[in-house]
């Protein structure tokens, strides 16, 4: 009748944005990464030192897209750009730019990180480096 699921935790949103951090910096980005667990409820923000502040809306917005949909925000991005289907522009609660990816642990999905501040591709890059912390 009950069901045990996995949790991110904040140890685990705390490596992934270290992960992601360390990243930008190499890159020298000005990043904001959000990271939102199963529900979408924000649980680790970061702002990089000059990181436009406009980002933290964004970041937030990416990573609940990803887990409400169950997918990536790159998938939406893809379609808007590839098939031109801009109804896609009006979801609820969503934003079609890559850099909402999400996270998974067991084959569940736990949460998902958003990021912006740089180019959609630097965004969703530096996304996936953070959710491969949670592969290895």
């Amino acid at each position: 009748m009950l069901a045990t699921k996995t949790a991110l935790t904040i140890e685990a949103a705390k490596a992934i944005a270290t992960a992601c951090e360390k990243a930008a910096k190499e890159r020298n980005l000005k990043l904001v990464i959000a990271i939102v667990d199963d529900g979408g409820h924000l649980v680790l923000l970061h702002r990089d030192d000059g990181a436009q502040v406009g980002s933290v809306e964004i970041a937030t917005l990416k990573a609940r897209t990803a887990v409400l949909f169950k997918r990536p925000t790159k998938a939406f991005q893809d379609v808007v750009e590839g098939q031109g289907r801009y109804a896609l522009l009006c979801i609820p609660n969503g934003i079609p730019l890559d850099g909402g990816v999400l996270l998974e642990a067991g084959g569940e999905i736990i949460g998902a990180i958003g990021v912006s501040g740089e180019s959609d591709e630097e965004d969703g890059d530096i996304g996936r480096i953070g959710a491969a912390v949670l592969e290895g």
